[in-house]
């Protein structure tokens, strides 16, 4: 079965912007390339990728879109512009010319205002996305969820995907939080124009996960999104907090085994091209 990874990342550290990563993470701080990427996936039915941003600059943006001019494994880019910034709509222009830019992702779940979002003066940049056939990236908690529905339903024809499953706290999750979380993002499946990324869980999970431990979140998207609006992603590396591209990539067969062949094709393949236009 093909597959087509719908969320990793290269970065080079010494570029500056990645405020995130600490110096001392001796996983992430460092640089992964394509190279890096190709090795670790090479006994997978890896095919194509969408690159995602990971640092909150312009720069950042030019530098995976000429990553994806050096290769024909990155099929799609998911950059970044400044919300807050009107005069980035010409930005946004810019990068819409280069044909494998996709989506656009602020870095929601950095921001310390729950609400910015909300925020009416984004109204020009959402519009933009739309009128430029852009999508949109949700990053962010279950505490955000709320918000991008309010997104979602304001900008009904703005094409966005969850990442992450919205991060829910699956190491030692209680219950009530475990259904908060159900409830809202099974709201949010029911609008037509949002998808979900079947990515990020195991860093949510203790060191010690299990398949079992995702099962239940696994199942609240499935019967949410359905196979239809779900797609897979590795997330890599920062996966490899976790277990390495082909640990995560196993688990996640394991946890879609139940499903027709057409369903997983769906999931691993097809709907990433749908959602994002990729040209394959």
């Amino acid at each position: 079965m093909k597959i087509i990874d719908s969320h990793q990342h290269f970065w080079n550290p010494s570029r500056g912007d990645y405020f995130w990563m600490s110096k001392d993470d001796k996983t992430l701080f460092r640089k992964y390339g394509v190279n890096d990427l190709l090795k670790e996936s090479s006994t997978t039915d890896l095919l194509k990728t969408v690159l995602v941003q990971a640092a909150p600059s312009n720069q950042e943006t030019e530098y995976m879109l000429g990553i994806a001019d050096s290769t024909d494994l990155v099929a799609g880019v998911v950059g970044w512009i400044d919300f807050e910034n009107i005069n980035q709509i010409n930005q946004l222009k810019i990068f819409s010319e280069h044909p494998k830019l996709v989506s656009i992702r602020p870095m929601i779940q950095d921001i310390k205002d729950v609400d910015w979002m909300l925020n009416k003066n984004f109204n020009k940049i959402f519009n933009s996305l739309i009128d430029l056939d852009i999508c949109f990236d949700a990053l962010g908690f279950p505490v955000h969820l709320d918000n991008f529905y309010e997104i979602a339903k304001t900008y009904e024809n703005l094409k966005i995907v969850v990442d992450h499953l919205m991060k829910p706290k699956i190491c030692k999750n209680d219950k009530d939080e475990f259904n908060d979380w159900k409830n809202k993002i099974s709201k949010l499946s029911e609008l037509d124009n949002v998808y979900c990324k079947f990515s990020g869980m195991v860093t949510e999970a203790c060191d010690n996960w299990t398949e079992e431990d995702l099962r239940p979140y696994y199942e609240v998207v499935l019967n949410a999104f359905t196979d239809k609006k779900i797609m897979w992603g590795s997330d890599w590396p920062v996966c490899k907090l976790r277990t390495d591209y082909k640990g995560w990539l196993n688990s996640s067969k394991n946890l879609t085994k139940d499903l027709s062949l057409n369903e997983k094709e769906n999931i691993f393949y097809h709907n990433v091209i749908k959602f994002y236009k990729l040209k394959i």
